[in-house]
């Protein structure tokens, strides 16, 4: 935990404590031979998710709140009469929460999703040491545990006991899938690299599965980072191999169209053979295929149904070598079969057999930039040593989020810095079946389909579906009472839904604290808005035609209908608008963040220039995703990869 942590179990008063567990026990009562979420110790596991925040004043806010909860002024402001929330009947408790969820402030929608994901994740991700009770009632299986027998890890981190400076051509900033390609890219053509990655180093012998832990370990700030105003959830990956190591593998080529939109906008390099030649080379080298991509009962399903509806149909690519369906559901938690192949399994250990050396648990904290040129950064280990390295380039890959926060961290004079963030919002179109889907089973996704990809001028919706644990299916699904949160879990087994991707034009910016940390500003506009309707509205066509008998979306509040039965379309979207597509209320949640120091033209309106490097300071180079002019409309990772491939085959030209 963070030092001088407020909201670590033992700094909380006692009111607070009393607080959280009734919040807690509210969310997750329990009962019908189900334990509560103080029976599994969710306030306790709550407080480490939030200890995993590194934004102290966040923190702080958090045991504030916590502190005021019980208080019977707070609980009379909410409708619970001049009471202590905690002396309430389960039903009022509810109704109190149910007033922060549909409160016309967004702070306190805000507060409440941040409190219902947190407490619900922890309710069905602890692990007792012998399974978890809930699980079992569910008849989900669990977590897979770890493997008999994984493979030795393949690359050895620099080990650093003390205050160290290093010498070097190049120092890269994040390992995932820009840094990664990068390292390898610039190693093999005989230059000296270093890579410095913030989060750990996890191999095949610790992806266990579990999702608590894996959240923890494996994402930025535990998977608890949200925009500002808590409109839409943010996940990335933080570890070695970055968002390669728990994203779900799909594969795809940057679309034509995008690439014309980019070359328009000042990139023609992307539209030529020099793009097409690295697209090539990330295709080959991460084994991307559609011979793994076997259809599960889950598939099936959802194929059946847009064959009905005549819709378009594709079988998803994936960057996979001898994947199994067994472990494939807990694939977001990394791969124990090594069959992923993320730069970690590829880029990185092409990089590493080079000569390249590799730093991990090592934060970054600014690029030195003298005489208007890059040469080195400064950064500090998690045990608190301090790393000088000194280097003819540096090359930033730390995500959409921590690029943004680096530079402004270092200095560096850009209009356009943190600006243009886009992040593909996905929600959720759920389906209960008559018939078992057992949606966890099988590979993780073999069908997407692109029938309202091109709603106008290139932008509208991807439809995706992945293997559906339990976190997947709380995180898009509204919470409207202890029973009724239940009997949704419950019907896990006779669940299937549908994704929907969402093409942004959005508001987006990166801002850097006064704690030199990101903080994401994020709205819709009204045209996404248009777009993210259609798919909602298409999303229930199809999961109707799967043949469900009660669908309902990722709302805040119950937008449902039952097909032929209570309800329709026309009265499913009405419930839709009414609930609003603001924050907290459509809930929708990134995994793929773009933007925020983008490529381009002009210095004007973007950080670095055609061939990467930064217009305010030589030898400053990006390969990653902030450097997109605009989202692509389809998963990132390809893109990402070709794009670091291709900028860091023009640094090793340019450094010789």
């Amino acid at each position: 935990m963070h030092s001088g942590d407020v909201t670590a179990a033992a700094d909380l008063s006692p009111r607070a404590r009393t607080a959280l567990a009734a919040i807690c026990d509210t969310f997750a009562p329990g009962g019908a031979g189900l334990p509560s979420a103080t029976d599994l110790g969710v306030p306790e596991a709550l407080l480490e998710l939030v200890a995993r925040n590194p934004r102290a004043v966040e923190r702080r806010r958090v045991g504030q709140l916590l502190g005021l909860w019980d208080s019977r002024l707070l609980c009379a402001v909410a409708g619970g009469g001049l009471r202590h929330f905690s002396t309430l009947s389960q039903g009022v408790r509810e109704k109190v929460l149910l007033s922060w969820a549909d409160s016309r402030a967004a702070q306190r929608r805000a507060a409440f999703q941040a409190l219902r994901k947190g407490a619900l994740l922890a309710y069905y991700g602890i692990d007792t040491g012998n399974g978890n009770p809930v699980l079992e009632a569910m008849g989900y299986p669990g977590p897979i545990g770890p493997p008999a027998d994984p493979p030795p890890p393949g690359i050895e981190p620099l080990r650093v006991d003390g205050d160290t400076e290093i010498d070097c051509d190049v120092v890269i900033v994040g390992s995932g899938a820009g840094g990664g390609t990068a390292a390898a890219v610039l190693a093999q053509a005989g230059l000296d690299v270093v890579v410095i990655e913030a989060g750990g180093y996890y191999t095949e012998k610790d992806f266990d599965g579990a999702e608590l832990s894996g959240f923890s370990r494996l994402y930025l700030n535990g998977g608890g980072m949200a925009s500002a105003d808590g409109s839409i959830g943010l996940l990335a990956g933080s570890c070695l191999g970055g968002g390669t190591v728990v994203n779900y593998t799909f594969s795809f080529r940057t679309p034509d169209h995008v690439r014309g939109e980019w070359a328009r906008m000042g990139l023609p390099a992307v539209a030529g053979r020099d793009f097409d030649e690295s697209l090539d080379a990330v295709f080959e080298r991460i084994s991307v295929n559609e011979e793994h991509s076997v259809p599960s009962r889950r598939d099936d399903v959802i194929r059946a149904g847009l064959d009905k509806l005549g819709w378009d149909s594709q079988v998803m690519k994936r960057n996979v070598r001898g994947c199994r369906a067994e472990v494939c559901r807990l694939c977001h938690y990394g791969c124990q079969l090594g069959a992923k192949q993320s730069t970690m399994k590829t880029w990185l250990q092409d990089a590493h057999d080079a000569g390249t050396r590799i730093l991990v648990r090592t934060r970054a904290d600014r690029v030195i930039i003298q005489g208007g040129a890059a040469r080195g950064v400064e950064a500090s280990t998690a045990e608190g040593h301090r790393v000088t390295v000194r280097s003819r380039a540096v090359v930033s890959a730390a995500g959409a989020l921590h690029t943004p926060a680096l530079l402004a961290r270092s200095g560096l004079r850009s209009k356009a810095l943190g600006k243009h963030l886009r992040l593909h919002p996905v929600m959720v179109v759920w389906g209960q079946m008559d018939e078992e889907v057992r949606p966890w089973e099988g590979m993780l996704s073999a069908t997407f389909s692109d029938e309202h990809a091109d709603l106008h001028d290139g932008y509208g919706v991807k439809y995706e579906h992945v293997a559906i644990p339990p976190s997947i299916l709380l995180s898009f699904s509204p919470w409207r009472g202890g029973r009724a949160h239940q009997e949704l879990m419950q019907a896990l087994p006779y669940t299937a839904g549908i994704g929907i991707l969402l093409r942004d034009h959005g508001v987006g910016e990166v801002r850097t604290g006064r704690d030199g940390e990101p903080v994401v500003h994020y709205r819709l506009t009204s045209e996404d808005v248009d777009h993210l309707r259609t798919g909602i509205a298409g999303g229930a066509e199809l999961v109707e035609a799967m043949g469900a008998r009660r669908i309902y979306s990722s709302h805040a509040k119950w937008v449902a209908y039952d097909p032929g039965r209570r309800g329709d379309r026309d009265s499913f979207m009405h419930d839709a608008d009414a609930c609003g597509w603001g924050p907290g209320q459509a809930q929708p949640v990134s995994f793929h963040l773009m933007g925020g120091a983008r490529m381009g033209g002009s210095e004007t309106d973007s950080v670095f220039d055609p061939s990467g490097q930064a217009w305010a300071a030589r030898e400053l180079f990006v390969c990653d995703g902030s450097a997109f002019p605009t989202a692509t409309g389809v998963n990132p990772m390809v893109t990402i990869e070709a794009l670091a491939h291709m900028n860091a085959r023009g640094i090793a030209e340019k450094l010789g």
